[in-house]
């Protein structure tokens, strides 16, 4: 009896928890900050990774609308990956897949480069062992490092804009 009514506390005070960090409000930005991120013009990179990099930082950095624009943002994107790893010695099927953007901010009046940098993102393909599903899951990692290299852009770029609230 005593445990029972011990689980049913726990799980009542989890359930609690959870409920009230429904209203809280993560990555708030100043006013000024938003203005600027969203007055950033994305210019379009080619490719289906380009795509859906351009598709997410559109999506992270017009979240209030987009505002008439003051910067232009270009980035490319590059794709290696080594055929195989070994672990201890030992040979495998693994691929490690490794996609760079590389990208810039500039100024749109005067063209001043106000930020030029890269990030990159990281993933570990093979564990499947037919070619289509293979295939598949390159094609998967590829989407899901473009949309990571994209937030992680818009990352670098509040920083950026938070930084230099003042000039």
């Amino acid at each position: 009896m005593l445990l029972r009514s011990l689980k049913t506390g726990f799980f009542a005070s989890i359930l609690v928890m959870l409920a009230s960090c429904s209203g809280v409000s993560i990555g708030a930005l100043d006013s000024r900050v938003e203005a600027d991120i969203s007055s950033v013009a994305v210019i379009d990179t080619g490719g289906r990774a380009g795509q859906l990099y351009s598709r997410e930082l559109r999506r992270a950095l017009y979240v209030k609308g987009e505002a008439s624009p003051a910067y232009d943002l270009t980035s490319t994107i590059s794709v290696s990956s080594s055929s195989t790893l070994s672990v201890r010695g030992v040979t495998s099927t693994f691929k490690k897949m490794t996609m760079t953007a590389v990208f810039t901010l500039k100024r749109q009046d005067d063209g001043e480069v106000l930020l030029s940098d890269r990030v990159t993102a990281d993933a570990t393909l093979g564990t499947v062992s037919s070619l289509f599903g293979q295939d598949q899951s390159e094609a998967h990692a590829r989407d899901r490092m473009a949309r990571l290299l994209a937030q992680r852009v818009v990352q670098q770029l509040q920083l950026y804009f938070l930084k230099n609230l003042d000039a």
